[in-house]
């Protein structure tokens, strides 16, 4: 098997307020030939107004999929930490949402 096959990035679109990769469309609506959108990010809540072209669309939709995909690990790595004995009280801070966001 060759490991030096070149992988394409996925992009990526981070939120301007807090460089966040989790950016979502929230409202969207197309104006030929573009598409007025309204971009959220649910980390710090930052919203923007945008207009895209259908190839910047495709773009926003991959980095949106790269987005969930970072979710979803996220969502899995806790999982796995919640099966271990010795993390008990961080997984279950943050299950129940008893973690203290003042930082941000």
């Amino acid at each position: 098997m060759d490991n030096n096959i070149s992988h394409t990035a996925a992009p990526a679109i981070f939120c301007r307020s807090c460089a966040s990769p989790l950016v979502q469309a929230l409202d969207w609506e197309e104006e030929e030939p573009l598409w007025s959108l309204r971009l959220w990010c649910p980390e710090c809540g930052f919203e923007q107004a945008a207009m895209l072209d259908r190839s910047q669309l495709f773009y926003l939709a991959l980095a949106v999929e790269e987005g969930f995909g970072r979710i979803l690990d996220a969502l899995d790595e806790l999982d796995r930490l919640s099966s271990l004995p010795e993390e008990p009280d961080l997984v279950d801070r943050a299950m129940t949402d008893r973690i203290d966001c003042s930082g941000r």
